[in-house]
């Protein structure tokens, strides 16, 4: 028998061109509720994955290495939380339990951008990325605290941060926010933060309510400076109240600064819907102005800080000292243990808000949903937890406060485009879409809900099924899969 190449050739062409499209594809998503904020998607269908990216949505049948039934199950964008600072693997599990694929510290920054970025990468369960430090950068700037600071850079790269020398120099540089900075020490603040911004950072991180010696004069002269290079601040006000909000707001429609103000929902307490009104005022007169809020009742910050001076009770809302949780044991403080605890150090959690105020912010239009997480604790505030969960399950679900698509928009898409400015790779994320990244979050719309509280420890939350980071399954069938680390860093423009 004569063998015709030529006429083999042939068949093997039809034979392959009679294979399903995408046959190669590693992961494929199988009979989901599929949702997209951007384009309004919201249709029973197959989503295709190769590598790190979506490659297909279609209603039809697909083959892949791995199919993975998820029919009954809603299919999203991965969750983008623009405020976390809980930045480890244990926080991040949590995390990641969440629905949350990319999460970012914005709001205090790192201190050193390019060791911290060095320090994550290739060993983050879900990505990663943080703003440039104005606390860092202001105390850089001061001239008492400049040699200071050398040795302390010397004495954490030779003892590590744990050594009792470095603790002892960090506590003398603890009370720089008391200090001032004076206009000709601006120049070097600005310079400190222009080489964070060069080594990656996402804008500039300015807790300035944590800073009670930082003049008005000082945060105007760096909305200028964010204002001529258009990086984004992201910034904690002064004490809460209106005053805090509209200083902010002022400083950046005049200097053109892009501005987030974070967790509205503290600042502003009862004036919650004043304060979103300015912001929205703003935003229609053409501002890069936006806000957030988180779905829980307390906040949660060092009790050593500066927002526990003198006055705390009246500047957080005429609350007492039992409103006050200690972290580590969830016991309400008194007197005493206020003034034990304070000397001592720690978190606490800050019984300050009412529920009616929470629904009114989440069901404005203009806010998005970041948790506020703190870094890995036992006792932790359940937003470290179950931010995203309590907002699909208590305020869709139970409430009826927000439909399912414009809740997924404020977790997903909202948090992507505030992003998009500093880094033009948050195009590919929030959105679930062909060519995007396959950062996606598959969860049970009937159960989902927190499960963490302000009594307990920390605890996963109830109903996400799936997590996929970069197209790795980093949560499958409700359980953490061991040993992945498919989180990526993201990086602001100006990174050289």
């Amino acid at each position: 028998m004569t063998f015709h190449s030529s006429r083999f050739c042939t068949l093997l062409l039809v034979l392959l061109s009679a294979l399903p499209a995408y046959a190669d594809l590693d992961i494929a998503l199988v009979g989901g509720r599929v949702m997209d904020p951007e384009t309004g998607l919201d249709a029973i269908l197959n989503v295709g994955i190769r590598g790190d990216r979506i490659v297909e949505i279609s209603e039809s049948a697909l083959q892949a290495t791995r199919m993975i039934d998820v029919s009954g199950l809603v299919v999203v964008p991965g969750f983008i939380d623009l405020h976390a600072h809980g930045q480890s693997n244990a926080a991040n599990e949590y995390q990641a339990h969440d629905g949350v694929t990319t999460a970012l510290n914005l709001e205090s920054g790192v201190y050193s951008m390019a060791a911290w970025l060095a320090s994550r990468r290739n060993q983050a369960l879900i990505n990663f990325g943080a703003s440039a430090s104005h606390t860092a950068a202001r105390t850089r700037a001061m001239q008492k605290y400049s040699l200071k600071l050398a040795e302390l850079q010397r004495l954490i790269a030779a003892q590590g941060l744990g050594s009792p020398a470095v603790a002892v120099l960090s506590e003398e540089f603890a009370v720089s926010v008391y200090d001032s900075l004076s206009r000709s020490e601006i120049p070097a603040m600005n310079l400190a933060l222009q080489s964070e911004l060069e080594a990656g950072a996402l804008g500039i991180g300015l807790p300035v309510g944590y800073q009670p010696g930082a003049s008005r004069e000082e945060i105007f002269a760096l909305f200028e400076f964010a204002g001529k290079i258009q990086a984004p601040i992201f910034v904690h006000v002064r004490d809460p109240g209106i005053s805090g909000i509209q200083e902010v707001i002022a400083n950046a429609t005049v200097t053109g600064a892009p501005l987030h103000i974070v967790h509205i929902n503290s600042m502003t307490l009862a004036d919650i819907n004043l304060g979103i009104d300015l912001v929205e005022a703003a935003q229609a007169r053409g501002h890069d102005i936006t806000t957030e809020l988180y779905p829980y009742t307390a906040a949660s910050t060092s009790l050593d800080s500066s927002l526990f001076d003198e006055g705390w009770q009246q500047r957080l809302g005429n609350i007492s000292y039992g409103d006050i949780q200690w972290q580590d044991t969830g016991e309400r403080l008194t007197p005493q243990s206020f003034e034990h605890y304070r000397e001592q150090g720690g978190v606490v959690i800050i019984h300050m808000m009412r529920e009616e105020w929470i629904d009114a912010g989440i069901a404005r239009k203009s806010t998005m949903i970041a948790s506020d997480g703190m870094p890995y604790a036992p006792g932790a505030h359940p937003r470290s937890a179950g931010t995203f969960s309590r907002v699909l399950g208590r305020y869709v679900r139970e409430r009826g406060t927000l439909e399912l698509m414009e809740a997924i928009r404020k977790m997903t898409l909202m948090p992507a485009e505030r992003v998009l400015t500093i880094s033009p790779a948050m195009r590919a994320k929030g959105r679930l879409q062909v060519g995007a990244d396959a950062d996606i979050t598959v969860f049970d719309e009937a159960n989902i809900i927190d499960t963490a509280t302000f009594e307990t420890d920390l605890s996963f939350s109830k109903g996400i099924e799936y997590v996929l980071v970069n197209g790795t399954l980093v949560v499958e069938d409700g359980n953490s899969v061991e040993g992945v680390f498919p989180g990526r860093p993201v990086v602001g423009r100006f990174k050289r």
